[in-house]
């Protein structure tokens, strides 16, 4: 095995495989940014990983800052499990096997920033980690492999991102073994769409032209790093966390975003485009983090709507 210097600006989907890694004594460092130093490297310690073996850096001093811990620590490969600057191309082939990317979505086709969310909302039936060799260009790289993970239908983004996690620790093997390999057989990468993390428009919901299905998507995937999808009511921005397809048996066609039934026992029933429709079970005011049944309890009643 290889001694691995590591790069995470995040604790769901980096800590177990940085945990396996230390455990199995491979790892030699961990590189944060400063700006997340204050969630990631409390954690990291606990986990008994040394103060001195954990590196801050911001972005100005980025390339200086990787160039001083590759020297001194002199790893083989460096892995990242999700960062927020690109590296220098400079460094890229420091370590005798580069710098190695988990990528927390399938490849080629979701590249890019957050392909969890993008994946989500748009109903995939697999989300996955995609490895490949770092390039110049981001998520280009040739691919060591590709590990699909099957979606929990009505699954978060945080719930996802747990899981995802829990994979990254278990190929790890798989990736090792691939890196030693005197011949290895790279996926092909090409293609695919470079997506952004979503605008205040993609999460915020379209009543008139999105399905109740589209719409708990979108929830799902919001939830819990957007904040939920976006709507508003009496003027005030709601943020819906969970909701639930409800069968209402309505010969009445309702406006989108209507709501058409309120009570203390189900809360409030939105109406969707087809005729179909949704409970709104958890969502997030102003005021706090309210159940549907207590936005009935606060007045919430038939006949006003979501826009």
């Amino acid at each position: 095995m290889m001694r691995v210097l590591a790069l995470c600006n995040s604790d769901w989907l980096a800590f177990p495989a940085l945990n396996q890694l230390h455990q199995q004594g491979l790892l030699a460092g961990v590189v944060i940014p400063a700006k997340s130093a204050g969630v990631l490297a409390p954690s990291l310690k606990k986990m008994g990983i040394a103060e001195d073996a954990v590196f801050e850096t911001d972005k100005k001093n980025l390339a200086q800052a990787l160039s001083n811990a590759i020297k001194s620590l002199t790893p083989e490969v460096v892995m990242v499990f999700t960062f927020p600057w690109k590296i220098p191309a400079t460094l890229l082939n420091l370590p005798a096997k580069g710098f190695i990317n988990f990528h927390f979505g399938l490849l080629p086709a979701y590249k890019g920033t957050d392909p969890v969310f993008w994946q989500l909302k748009n109903g995939e039936s697999n989300g996955g980690i995609s490895v490949h060799v770092m390039t110049d260009e981001v998520d280009e790289g040739p691919l060591l492999l590709v590990q699909p993970m099957p979606v929990i239908p009505g699954e978060t983004y945080g719930i996802h991102c747990q899981r995802l996690g829990m994979l990254a620790a278990q190929v790890l093997e798989k990736v090792f073994n691939l890196l030693d390999s005197p011949e290895c057989n790279f996926i092909n990468n090409q293609g695919g769409e470079f997506l952004k993390s979503p605008s205040i428009a993609a999460l915020t919901i379209n009543w008139q032209t999105q399905t109740a299905d589209e719409i708990e998507r979108l929830v799902n995937a919001a939830n819990p790093k957007y904040g939920g999808a976006i709507t508003t009511i009496r003027q005030t921005q709601v943020q819906l966390l969970e909701v639930a397809m409800a069968d209402l048996n309505s010969p009445v066609l309702n406006a989108p975003g209507t709501i058409v039934y309120a009570d203390a026992v189900y809360g409030l029933i939105v109406a969707c485009i087809n005729n179909r429709h949704l409970q709104l079970r958890i969502v997030s005011l102003p005021e706090g983090y309210i159940s549907g049944i207590k936005l009935f309890n606060m007045g919430f009643k038939p006949g006003e709507v979501f826009n």
